[in-house]
């Protein structure tokens, strides 16, 4: 046997010794899901698994359709200490309920809003009955989405003494309203009024937006003249625009009466907090 016969010899027994050394950790993959029956059925489970659905989960202090009752977690302890920690001597600590049209309203409240905001200022037993007020707001986004999840149905604000009689017009979260004296179709009197309206006409000229106007009504009356009463001030600020060269075909009037209160119709303050039109910039999915 000559030097170069024994050479390949041992290159070849080299690498036989090489691969069974090596061969389990180099094909292990491809073995194992060949005869691994339990790998086998990992990879089918894993393969196959649908993503779990979101959990509903409530926030630090939140609401069920059609229950005034709030559902609390642990940081609802943070949310009120926030809360208490704009506390002065004298200021107002004003909760609004939040409600959807659709939820009825318990026995005794004039809608959802107002049971939620009670129920909601039990949970404030430090703070005087002097220094609350309630009041309500209706939501008008992720209206089915509320139907099965639990939804933010309460918010906080403090107000001074002086500032609690509202503003002839304010601006809130996706509206703007504007406030009417008693039993009158006739707007309040106030610049900053004639100055939003000037403005909203020219914004709306521009944008092609549509508007909705909804009037508004306290609880003196019948339903049906409340209803006629609120109708009369949405089409006074819809003439008012046209006047101002908004086309007709971007402005929609409503009515809802007396059936919406922001505020309690058990005061005067409250009641001219609910004499009011809701001006609207509709969204494109709100337009129908």
């Amino acid at each position: 046997m000559n030097t170069t016969t024994k050479l390949i010899i041992w290159l070849i027994l080299t690498f036989l010794l090489v691969w069974v050394w090596f061969a389990p950790y180099l094909w292990y993959p491809c073995w194992q899901e060949v005869f691994c029956v339990e790998c086998i059925a990992k990879d089918s489970t894993e393969a196959t698994t649908v993503a779990p659905v979101p959990e509903d989960k409530p926030g630090a202090l939140s609401f069920r359709w059609d229950d005034p009752t709030p559902v609390q977690r642990e940081v609802y302890d943070a949310l009120k200490s926030g809360v208490l920690a704009s506390m002065t001597d004298d200021n107002i600590l004003e909760i609004t309920g939040l409600y959807y049209e659709g939820e009825a309203a318990p026995e005794g409240f004039d809608n959802m809003g107002f049971a939620r905001a009670a129920e909601v200022r039990k949970l404030f037993p430090d703070v005087p009955d002097d220094r609350i007020a309630l009041k309500a707001r209706l939501l008008t986004e992720n209206v089915e989405m509320a139907k099965t999840k639990f939804f933010d149905g309460a918010s906080f604000n403090w107000l001074e003494p002086e500032k609690q009689e509202k503003e002839s017009v304010e601006t809130l979260e996706g509206l703007v309203i504007v406030r009417f004296p008693y039993n009158s179709t006739a707007r309040i009197s106030d610049p900053a009024i004639d100055e939003y309206l000037e403005k909203l006409a020219a914004h709306v000229k521009t944008t092609g937006e549509k508007i909705r106007l909804t009037g508004h009504t306290d609880n003196t009356g019948g339903e049906d003249y409340n209803y006629q009463l609120g109708l009369d001030r949405a089409k006074a600020m819809y003439s008012i625009l046209i006047e101002k060269g908004v086309p007709a075909n971007q402005i929609s009037v409503d009515s809802k009466g007396k059936t919406q209160a922001v505020a309690s119709n058990g005061t005067e303050a409250g009641k001219a907090e609910n004499r009011r039109v809701e001006v609207r910039l509709l969204k494109q999915a709100e337009e129908n």
